[in-house]
């Protein structure tokens, strides 16, 4: 399957990256390629992530994948794409994750 970031994650990504790289340039791309990695095992196991149940009344079938202890991959298998929709960090208002989708 192959891995399909939306406008709107890469925007996540980047602004995750940015934000701790001006703290710790060595963790923030320690945490960048854990991400991408993590996203990369969802091409081989695309229902590693469960249902994301914050995202239970939009239609799509979301699913996440916590790809640390904070972050996760939210995304949706459609045909051989796994589509990454957000990453978001876990912390935040779950409103705020509804709101992005």
């Amino acid at each position: 399957m192959r891995i399909v970031w939306t406008t709107q994650a890469q925007e996540d990504l980047e602004a995750i990256y940015q934000y701790w790289l001006q703290m710790n340039e060595t963790y923030a791309t320690r945490l960048y390629n854990s991400l991408i990695n993590e996203a990369d095992i969802l091409a081989s196991q695309p229902k590693a992530g469960a249902l994301e149940r914050l995202l239970e009344h939009i239609p799509g079938h979301y699913r996440s994948l916590l790809a640390d202890k904070c972050h996760k991959l939210v995304y949706t298998i459609e045909g051989n794409d796994i589509v990454i929709h957000a990453v978001w960090d876990c912390r935040q208002n779950p409103d705020y994750l509804t709101s992005k989708i």
